[in-house]
């Protein structure tokens, strides 16, 4: 919330300090449950958010030089793989496609892919494989359905959805001519995405546990 306020309001000397707090303070929640995470959930976890981290980092610098935003779209792209990475692993074997919600969210990137890539310039193969990875990260957060509690489940799926909203407004704000400066929407919906997806992964061997505490 701070730092979505101090976007608002364009306070960004400010900004170098509230933005790195987002993810450091879920670094350090996570790093909190480390003892009741699997080896390799804790690593593709980790390596999420420390991208998270560096992808943040990098575009408070991109007025400065290009290569900083080309450095932080590829932090959060590859964030976005181990994420993907995660949530695969954690699927249910059982189910099927969800052909309606992948039909939904495939739509989805079309839209965004055909309003923002008429003023992406050199940028387009970099966001259309960006729009293509956050979709399957968005897609592939449904998959684990019935291997999770309700709540770890809900929680990854609301927060894959928020990061494709923040994601989308500010990929609008950037390219779309005459979108608003929508700071305030991207930083509290990216917040609340990053926030519920770390705690969707903290519990998601809940259920598992569960099994062996009888």
């Amino acid at each position: 919330m701070t730092d979505a306020l101090l976007s608002h309001y364009q306070m960004q000397e400010w900004r170098y300090l509230s933005k790195p707090l987002i993810m450091a303070s879920l670094i350090g929640y996570f790093l909190s449950h480390k003892k009741q995470l699997s080896k390799p959930l804790f690593q593709l976890g980790m390596s999420a958010l420390l991208l998270s981290l560096a992808g943040d980092i990098l575009l408070m610098f991109q007025s400065n030089h290009s290569g900083f935003f080309i450095g932080g779209l590829a932090s959060f792209l590859l964030a976005h793989v181990c994420y993907v990475l995660l949530f695969v692993r954690q699927r249910d074997r059982t189910q099927k496609i969800q052909w309606k919600s992948l039909s939904l969210l495939i739509n989805y990137a079309f839209v965004i892919g055909y309003l923002v890539l008429g003023n992406a310039g050199d940028l387009k193969p970099a966001i259309v494989l960006y729009i293509l990875v956050i979709t399957a990260m968005a897609y592939t957060a449904l998959m684990r359905k019935g291997t999770l509690t309700a709540t770890a489940y809900g929680s990854g799926v609301v927060g894959a959805r928020l990061f494709l909203a923040s994601d989308s407004l500010l990929a609008l704000s950037m390219f779309r001519e005459g979108f608003p400066e929508v700071g305030f929407l991207v930083m509290i919906t990216y917040g609340l995405a990053q926030a519920m997806i770390v705690y969707s992964l903290v519990h998601s061997e809940q259920k598992e546990l569960s099994k062996y505490s009888l």
